[in-house]
């Protein structure tokens, strides 16, 4: 086991973890997020940061949609999705808001004692307050892989459902116009009623930056959990895999200079491949009413879910 270290940017306790391939970094104020992942061999950090970034702890939050306040709070790198994703959902006399309280919540941590020689981790925990779970939430750091391991409980007395995910985002160098997206995926939704088989409309390249370019669509049908990010030209790929026995689905967002006005104003170019358990982008009370894809989750029921994500350097 390798200790963390800790250190502090704008107020937020940051937690270091390494490997001899790998620095992650987590922040455990800010919905446990992991914040990096640098390759160390070619020291790159592979995820990607919003212009603002992480902000300071406490500063003053106008007032406005979930949306905005999310947005506002949002760093880049890589989230949870829970007990809602997408559009709010008014859910038992109170609203979720967009992606969920997860994504806001603020965990205690502790170093995590049980992971292998030469791994570092750290355990997380919650209590979400308008839901009835508790979250806790591993990370852990060996060799070319990051992995988050997550057990949601309902602590209530009755039956919830929920929809939940992973959101890592990706951006440059990684995210390139020579880059390419691989996945066992079969069929690809560009909404509720329009399948397709992947990759689509050529929804395994990525367009340049500011080619005006919005994707927002669901891969289905995994032969297994699995979604690749390659860059021939850096050397690098980024590869997600996850137990599809409770996430079968994955959401594929991507902006490269097409959604203008807030919160991007054209400038984004990020690339997120979201392993969830539900799917469209409307909330629990949308996903509901179209898919039938939200969780039920009962009563003192536990359930966890992992998704892991490895670095390698290419072999072309």
């Amino acid at each position: 086991m390798t200790n963390p270290r800790v250190s502090t940017h704008r107020g937020w306790e940051i937690v270091h973890l390494t490997s001899d391939q790998l620095e992650v970094d987590v922040v455990p104020g800010k919905g446990g997020d992991v914040l990096s992942v640098r390759w160390r061999p070619l020291d790159v950090d592979v995820m990607w940061h919003t212009r603002w970034g992480l902000r300071t702890r406490g500063e003053h939050t106008t007032v406005g949609s979930s949306e905005a306040l999310l947005s506002q709070a949002y760093p880049g790198g890589w989230q949870t999705v829970f007990p809602n994703a997408g559009a709010p959902s008014q859910e038992h006399g109170v609203e979720w808001g967009m992606h969920g309280e997860a994504w806001l919540a603020s965990y205690d941590w502790a170093i995590d004692d049980g992971v292998s020689p030469g791994a570092a981790g750290v355990v997380l925990r919650t209590d979400l307050v308008r839901s009835p779970f508790s979250v806790v939430k591993r990370v852990t750091v060996a060799g070319p892989s990051v992995t988050v391991t997550e057990t949601v409980t309902n602590d209530g007395a009755e039956p919830v459902e929920v929809m939940w995910s992973q959101h890592p985002a990706f951006g440059a160098p990684l995210v390139g116009p020579n880059t390419r997206i691989e996945t066992a995926a079969r069929t690809v939704w560009l909404d509720p009623t329009t399948p397709a088989t992947w990759p689509g409309d050529g929804l395994d390249r990525v367009p340049p930056p500011g080619s005006g370019v919005s994707r927002l669509a669901f891969l289905a049908d995994f032969a297994e959990g699995r979604a690749g990010i390659v860059n021939d030209e850096l050397g690098l790929r980024a590869d997600l895999t996850w137990d599809t026995s409770l996430m079968p689905h994955a959401w594929y967002w991507l902006e490269a200079g097409g959604r203008a006005g807030f919160p991007w104003y054209s400038g984004a170019y990020v690339l997120a491949l979201e392993p969830a358990t539900s799917w469209p982008d409307a909330g629990v009370s949308g996903a509901r009413a179209t898919t039938g894809t939200q969780v039920s989750i009962a009563p003192g029921e536990s359930r966890t879910a992992t998704v892991t994500l490895t670095l390698a350097a290419t072999t072309s």
